[in-house]
């Protein structure tokens, strides 16, 4: 009979197993590539566990949909590159925000951030993802931070609406490049 002594001195303490990181790279980094070759409308839970060797339960157990890893992935490369810094004033701190944004987003990932808006129309799980984890974060870390020079986050929503309105426009029909002329002028002129 096993003695529960010995037991209860090797469990580890709290409510089950804590989550492998390594797992977890190890999923997005799969999830991330099979983005970039086959689209993300095309990931799956299946093929990310194939690539990656972590297990579909795994996976389930971290993440509700490919669509869930694939944005986690795509945001864990992009979020300390693109979280708001701030500046002087408010200008300062929009253009900060829009120029960190343009220097994140190389020619790869905004092809694939422009797949995974294209893709969102179609499919409800993605687009709940990319509300989740890049739409609604992005928009509250820009409300506050335009609070901090006063700015109402009523004002400070529009704001953003359209800034990032006009960014979104010129990355999504790029006929035109995102500089830091015209971000400077698009923040001159909405705020």
């Amino acid at each position: 009979m096993p003695d529960p002594s010995h037991a209860a001195k090797t469990s580890p303490a709290g409510s089950g197993r804590k989550r492998s990181q390594e797992a977890t790279r190890a999923a997005q980094a799969a999830a991330l590539q099979l983005a970039y070759d086959l689209g993300p409308e095309r990931v799956t839970m299946e093929a990310i566990a194939s690539h990656s060797g972590v297990a579909k339960t795994t996976l389930y157990r971290r993440w509700n949909s490919a669509a869930a890893v694939v944005m986690d992935a795509f945001l864990s490369e992009l979020t300390p590159q693109i979280a708001y810094r701030t500046g002087q004033d408010a200008r300062q701190t929009l253009v900060f925000a829009l120029e960190d944004l343009s220097h994140a987003l190389d020619e790869s990932r905004r092809k694939l951030l422009r797949h995974m808006i294209a893709a969102a129309q179609s499919s409800a799980v993605l687009e709940q993802a990319f509300w989740d984890r890049w739409i609604a974060p992005r928009r509250k870390a820009g409300v506050e931070a335009l609070a901090q020079f006063g700015v109402l986050p009523e004002a400070g929503e529009r704001i953003l609406d359209l800034l990032y309105g006009a960014f979104y426009y010129r990355m999504l029909i790029p006929y035109a490049p995102i500089t830091s002329t015209w971000i400077q002028k698009i923040v001159d002129q909405v705020s």
